[in-house]
């Protein structure tokens, strides 16, 4: 079963690709000379100080202190709401993310859900934030549910996390935890309710006609028994249709090297997603498909 998961991980990276009761710490008035001691074991500050440096930390502490003071709107038991925490450091100019000159970046993501539907979460919200370009530097899969992955890009800035974060949101990921040291960024991701917002619905019995594709078409659907896919006049399709279940995982590939005017294929038990594109070019479905899923 391990060795099935890890060539189903393999897969769908090669088709992705396109390529975590504190003391309550009184307010210190900006301006003034009095300094407060912030407890060593603080989770929130400690957090401050990883993303924006001791040094930047220490210099602004009393700034830091007023800004932060209503903490239950920042920290809430032992979790930290990170997308209000990034929003206030950039507000007040105190999490720089340019260089002076393009650098190497390491940024590493925590998936602790559905791994494969979470990669391509992640793959497309980096192209929605212009990151076409990057390497995969390593990735880490326990045959589970978690996934480490980890890719290196060169770069005029960091990637803003306040934009991540809110980008993900979208696609009901969560940021539980996000961390730096030098130009590496970490980011661990809840992904248990992960949902492909790019995907398009289709019901049973219903037929869709798309037009001229930017990217594969990419269906969420219900249990079916049929696909049934036309072509247009003066296209000349090659169909290439993978099948896939509620988590990503690859259950069929269907590559056909001979032009078809329409396809009629059995749907696998458990399918819930279908990406369906030409096996060579999409100019070769510029007049776009009709798809007919019947139960």
């Amino acid at each position: 079963m391990f060795k099935q998961l890890i060539v189903s991980l393999l897969l769908g990276l090669s088709l992705f690709a396109n390529e975590v009761t504190p003391e309550v710490i009184e307010p210190v008035e900006v301006g003034t000379n009095m300094e407060q001691t912030v407890p060593s074991q603080d989770l929130l500050h400690d957090k401050i100080k990883n993303l924006i440096g001791e040094e930047e930390y220490n210099t602004h502490k009393n700034l830091i202190n007023f800004i932060f003071k209503n903490r239950q709107n920042y920290q809430y038991s032992e979790s930290l709401n990170f997308i209000s925490i990034i929003k206030k450091l950039q507000e007040n100019g105190l999490l720089k993310l340019g260089f002076d000159t393009p650098q190497e970046m390491l940024i590493e993501f925590h998936i602790n859900n559905n791994p494969m539907k979470s990669l391509k979460i992640l793959k497309d919200t980096l192209k929605s934030l212009g990151y076409y370009y990057y390497f995969t530097k390593n990735t880490q899969f326990d045959g589970n549910s978690s996934l480490i992955w980890t890719i290196k890009l060169k770069t005029e800035a960091a990637i803003d996390p306040l934009v991540l974060s809110n980008e993900l949101l979208k696609k009901d990921c969560r940021m539980v935890d996000i961390s730096k040291e030098g130009n590496k960024w970490s980011y661990a991701i809840d992904t248990n309710f992960a949902n492909l917002k790019d995907a398009t619905y289709v019901t049973n019995n219903e037929r869709v006609a798309f037009k001229k594709p930017l990217k594969p078409y990419f269906v969420k659907v219900d249990p079916a028994s049929t696909l049934y896919v036309a072509s247009r006049v003066l296209n000349k399709w090659f169909p290439n249709i993978v099948f896939y279940d509620k988590h990503l995982n690859i259950l069929k590939v269907v590559n056909e090297d001979k032009v078809h005017r329409n396809i009629k294929l059995p749907m696998p038990e458990n399918t819930k997603y279908i990406k369906i594109s030409d096996l060579y070019t999409l100019i070769n479905i510029k007049r776009g498909l009709s798809v007919h899923i019947k139960e």
